[in-house]
């Protein structure tokens, strides 16, 4: 019933990494459109800033198009965005893992399909070394991997921030989690060569 809340459009997450402030320039991915913060609610608690891991809503300056699984950042620390990606993975299925194997990751809010581009190496629990280039990975190994996803990832390293470096790979037919992963450093940052987008 309240008149002020008829046309009220928030965006609600969880901060995963820094702190958001009220009247902060802010980019929207993977669009590249950028605005500013112009509320931030922890419920119905206005704020003045925020930081990780509370979950609020922030309402921009601007009626952009932000879908689950988009990223507000700041322009300050760009994380990387790819769809080739390198990482660390546990193999939790029997069925061993081979380079050509299709799941759907799962990052942050975000869940796209994704293909195993290929297996850098597993680590030999024996001695801690990587065994360079095995045909797959059994039950329980560890070791490197090449993904590449449908859909651009905005993501950090996994030493740099944990819930933005971590994700889970899932069978598509049984919705069985069959990997767990941590992703390595970016090779690119996101570019801030969009400014032609700025509202």
């Amino acid at each position: 019933g309240d008149p002020r809340l008829h046309d009220f459009r928030g965006c609600s997450g969880q901060i995963a990494g820094g702190i958001v402030r009220r009247g902060q320039r802010v980019a929207v991915l993977p669009s590249g459109l950028s605005t500013r913060v112009r509320e931030i609610r922890l419920g119905d608690i206005p704020l003045d800033e925020a930081f990780c891991p509370q979950s609020v809503t922030v309402v921009l300056e601007d009626d952009l198009d932000v879908s689950r699984g988009d990223m507000i950042i700041g322009l300050e620390d760009r994380p990387g965005v790819a769809t080739d990606l390198r990482a660390r993975v546990c193999w939790m299925r029997r069925q061993p893992l081979r380079s050509g194997a299709r799941f759907l990751l799962k990052h942050t809010s975000l869940t796209t399909p994704a293909v195993v581009a290929g297996i850098e190496h597993r680590l030999d629990m024996a001695t801690l070394e990587p065994a360079p280039a095995p045909p797959e990975l059994g039950l329980n190994d560890l070791g490197e991997i090449r993904l590449h996803t449908a859909r651009p990832i905005v993501f950090d390293a996994y030493a740099t921030n944990r819930l933005m470096g971590s994700f889970i790979l899932i069978e598509e037919g049984t919705n069985a989690t069959v990997a767990a992963g941590m992703l390595l450093p970016p090779a690119e940052v996101v570019p801030l060569a969009d400014a032609g987008y700025t509202i």
